[in-house]
Order: C-alpha cells, then structure tokens, then sequence
C-alpha cells in the first residue's frame, strides 16, 4: 500500500514527526510518503488559517497523492478533509476523524485536548460535523505552546497529562483523543500517567486506512463524496487545473 501523508502547514518538524510515526504503525509493506505545505501558516489555530490550509492540502493531494492508495490528513482541524475525499479516488482519512472513531469504540465518552483556546470552538464544531457531540465529554485545552514546547512536546508531557486526568475526573471523560499533530507519538508516553486511554489520530488513521485498502470497496458513483462535474480553473496550480479537467463523468 503507498500511503501519502499531508502535512498543510508549512512546518517540516511537524511533517517529521508525522512520517515518523505512520512508519512505526504502518504495516511493513506500506510505502509512506510525507508532504509539507509550502504556503500558509507555520501551524494552523485559526479559522482563518484553517481556509488557507484547505487549499493547500488540495493541492498537495492531487499533486502527490495520483499514484496513491490511501491519503491521511495530518492536521488536527482535519482542514479540506471532505473536499479532498471528494476529488480523490482513494480512500482519504483526517487523524482527529480516525481518533473520535476509536476513542468511540474504547468509551462512551471522549474529550479532544489541545492547546490555545481559539481551537477549542473549532474542535467542537468537528465534533458536532462527525455527528458525535452525544459522545463528546468536551474539548479542553493547555494555554498555547512556544515553538520549543511545540517542536519537544516531551516538554509538556506533565501539563499535558495533568489536563487529561482531570478532564476524567471533571467532565466524565472515558477516553481522550490528542488533537494536534504535533503530538503525534506521544500517547505511549502517556499511558501510564493518566486514568483512561489516550488515542493518537495518526495511528489510529493508519489502521483504518489499512482496513479500508483491504475492503477495497469503489469510489461512490452516488452521494455527497461522487465525482463532481469537471471544470476549468482559473489561477490555480497546473496539477489542481489539470485535475478538476480531466474528473471522471
């Protein structure tokens, strides 16, 4: 299987990290390839930055992801995640998707924890987007990360499950999900410093992105996630313009 992971900031520490651990929870026959944004913000927080990094994420799907058997999106806001699986024929997974689904199928509660309260609305909107605000104990957040903090999460590793112990305790959470990629790998650390299973969306996208190559089910023919209409763009990148022209009926 050749797995293109999406990293749409423009961080190559985040893309790292990210390749790093689909690798060590990849099969061994799975071909990992990671990208990284070249335009927009270093991490994304924002809605704003959230629109950016949408666009970007396309870009690099159809640009990278032609020869592709499986796509994961590796940002937190799992930012352009329907539109990509809109266009793209294979199956394309965001991590915070993937790890709301597992963490569901370990508890009946869950929490997503973060850092900077801005995300804290946009989390709970993907939350409610998936449907699954009746199993959601809330998003919590730490006060947001220096770039130092950011690129050795090991840093915040007792702030972090400190958070975690309580949003149990308090909130009624069962099972928590890691929202941001820049803690990905992190949640074996975690495990024995906290009360309730921590789920890492990227390799928890990793596992379902196998099980599905290995339904090997098509690309819906009807439905909101069909083909759309082909069209010519206007100012984009030559591989976004040939793309939309050249979708299938």
């Amino acid at each position: 299987m050749k797995l293109l992971v999406i990293n749409p900031n423009t961080s190559q520490f985040v893309t790292d990290k990210l390749s790093a651990t689909v690798s060590a929870a990849a099969d061994s026959g799975v071909k990992v390839t990671a990208v990284t944004g070249r335009k927009g913000p270093p991490i994304v927080g924002t809605r704003a930055e959230c629109a950016i990094a949408a666009v970007e994420a396309m870009e690099l799907a159809v640009e990278h992801g032609q020869d592709a058997d499986a796509i994961l999106l590796g940002i937190s806001f799992d930012t352009g995640l329907d539109a990509i699986r809109e266009v793209m024929p294979m199956p394309v997974v965001g991590m915070s998707e993937a790890g709301m689904l597992a963490a569901t199928t370990l508890a009946r509660s869950f929490s997503m924890v973060t850092f900077g309260d801005r995300a804290v609305p946009i989390y709970d909107e993907l939350i409610a987007h998936y449907r699954l605000s009746g199993r959601s104990a809330g998003t919590v957040s730490l006060p947001p990360l220096s770039l130092q903090e950011l690129q050795d999460p090991m840093l915040i590793v007792d702030r972090l499950a400190a958070k975690i112990n309580q949003t149990a305790a308090q909130n009624g959470a069962e099972s928590v999900v890691l929202a941001g990629a820049v803690f990905a790998g992190i949640a074996p650390v975690l495990k024995d410093r906290v009360s309730i299973p921590v789920v890492d969306g990227i390799v928890a996208g990793v596992g379902l992105l196998q099980m599905l190559h290995q339904l090997n089910t098509a690309k819906p023919k009807q439905g909101s996630y069909r083909y759309p209409a082909a069209k010519t763009l206007t100012g984009m990148s030559d591989a976004m313009t040939r793309h939309f022209q050249e979708l299938p009926d």
